[in-house]
Parts: structure tokens; C-alpha cells; sequence
């Protein structure tokens, strides 16, 4: 199984990142990260074509629990607020993070809102059995410096119980600022949203194989041409208002190949963040 990483750079105007840590960078030079899967089959649900991967502009401060994470001031991802201390985000944008700047009620990533709260931490929890060859448990915590203040641009969201069932058949909804076609040259400044089919671990596991989709992944249909793609790593998938899904990888054939995008599976890792987190 080919696992390939890939950092692709974003555009934009300047963006200055405030930290200790280094000096501010342009925008230009942030990198949205994402995980490469080569699938082993030919198998595609969907027309190959020129739809938007990113869905559409979501309602300015609709989905009050995303979170931006610039990792190391240098590359980017998102996540959910699970509690007043707590980021649920992907092991493999944290993994050599020495620090994150977590950036809460953003709609545009690129200028200041004044809905934003903008925090650094340097208190990351990966899991520690992540496993960077095929995406084995990619999930990690980042706990907020001090409880974060909620209000109607920033609230958490609800996890998964760890009984819940597979929920293949359900319509997930996919949130994040990563790249809307493989055409574009990085990631987008407004978030975005897209309904995708759940589909079952068997179907998922037709395109990349058991060695990658075991029972802690979860994975979305590519039909239509939907799906997640470079910088939505570690995002959220959504159903009826419960966090099911953590952001983890797309086809190496392109965002807009028409295979399933894969998530970690929430449910999967209730007890592991229950243990390491108040969520």
C-alpha cells in the first residue's frame, strides 16, 4: 500500500501568525496538509468531472464547533471543538507539531473577523498508536490553554457513542477551507460544505484494501464528485449534529477521482478521549 503525504501551497494575501515561536509568514507560504491513499482497485461510484470538491460557501459562523489549526505557523488543517478545553483533530497534522495556533468562529481564515478567537498551544495529545503508513487510529487532542469562551460563533459538538452503529446510508456533512478541485493551487479562505453518502467499510475497503478501511475508519461515497481534498484534514463529517468522522485521507488519484474519502471513525476512539480529555 502507497501512502504518499502531501503539503500544497496556499494563496492569498499576507497573513500575519503571531507566536513566540517564529516570525510571521505570508500566506502564500502556509501549506494545507493531506494523506495520500493509492487505491488498489479501479473502482468509482462517480462520474469523473469538473464539480467543486468543497461543496459551496457555508452561512458566515454556521458551524460554530470548526476550528483552523495552523500547525508549526507553516501548514494547516482543521478540527472540532469537543469541549471548552478540547480539539479533536488528525494525528497526522499534529504528529511533529511543536506548536498550533488554533483559530475559533472563523469564517475567512485569511483576515481577522472579529468573531475570531485566536489561541497557541503547545499541549498536543497524538494518539499514541497512530500509525503513518496506513492511517491506523489518526486521531490526536490539542487542549486550549484556558476554557474557551462559547458563544453563538463557537460551540462544541457532540461525539459519537461509542454504540452507535456504522451509519452507512446516513448523509454526512463535510466541512473545512481545504482545496475545491484538484485544479486549484491551495486551499480556499472561505469555509465550505458538502453532503456525501456514508458508505459501509466493505465498499470502502473495495478501493484501498483491509489493510487501510478497518473497523475504526469510516468513509464517504465519491459520487457526484464530493468529497474531501487537500487542507481538510482533521475536519469534521456530520451527522444529524454528532460528530461521527475526523478528516484523515483521499485518493492519491485526485480529490476529484470519484473514490471515497476516509475518516477516523469517532466512535471508535470515545473511550481514548474520554481518557485524555473532559469531552
Amino acid at each position: 500500500m502507497k501512502v504518499t503525504l502531501c503539503l500544497v501551497a496556499i494563496f492569498g494575501c499576507s497573513l500575519a501568525l503571531p507566536s513566540p515561536y517564529q516570525e510571521p509568514l505570508e500566506w502564500e507560504d502556509i501549506k494545507g496538509e493531506n494523506v495520500y491513499i493509492e487505491p488498489i482497485s479501479n473502482y468509482t461510484d462517480a462520474p469523473i468531472g469538473g464539480r467543486i470538491i468543497g461543496g459551496s460557501v457555508v452561512t458566515p459562523n454556521s458551524v460554530p464547533f470548526q476550528v483552523a489549526i495552523f500547525i508549526n505557523g507553516r501548514s494547516f488543517c482543521g478540527g472540532s471543538l469537543i469541549s471548552r478545553n478540547f480539539v479533536l483533530t488528525a494525528a497526522h497534522c499534529t504528529i511533529s507539531a511543536s506548536f498550533v495556533e488554533l483559530i475559533f468562529g472563523a469564517h475567512n481564515v485569511q483576515v481577522r473577523e472579529n468573531t475570531q478567537v485566536r489561541v497557541t498551544s503547545t499541549n498536543i495529545i497524538n494518539h499514541p498508536q497512530y500509525i503513518a503508513s496506513n492511517l491506523r487510529n489518526d486521531v490526536s487532542l490539542v487542549r486550549i490553554p484556558s476554557p474557551i469562551t462559547l458563544n453563538n460563533n463557537v460551540r462544541t459538538i457532540a461525539l459519537a457513542p461509542a454504540s452507535a452503529g456504522t451509519y452507512a446510508g446516513s448523509t454526512g456533512r463535510l466541512t473545512g477551507w481545504g482545496r475545491i478541485s484538484d485544479s486549484s493551487s491551495g486551499i480556499t479562505n472561505l469555509l465550505r460544505g458538502v453532503n456525501a453518502q456514508i458508505i459501509t467499510n466493505a465498499v470502502c475497503a473495495s478501493t484501498y484494501g483491509t489493510n487501510v478501511i478497518v473497523a475504526s475508519t469510516i468513509c464517504t461515497s465519491g459520487a457526484n464528485t464530493v468529497g474531501a481534498c487537500q487542507g481538510d484534514s482533521g475536519g469534521p463529517l456530520v451527522v444529524s449534529g454528532v460528530l461521527v468522522g475526523v478528516t484523515s485521507f483521499v485518493s492519491a488519484r485526485g480529490c476529484q477521482s470519484g473514490l471515497p474519502s476516509g475518516f477516523a471513525r469517532v466512535s471508535s476512539f470515545r473511550s481514548w478521549i474520554s481518557q485524555h480529555s473532559d469531552a
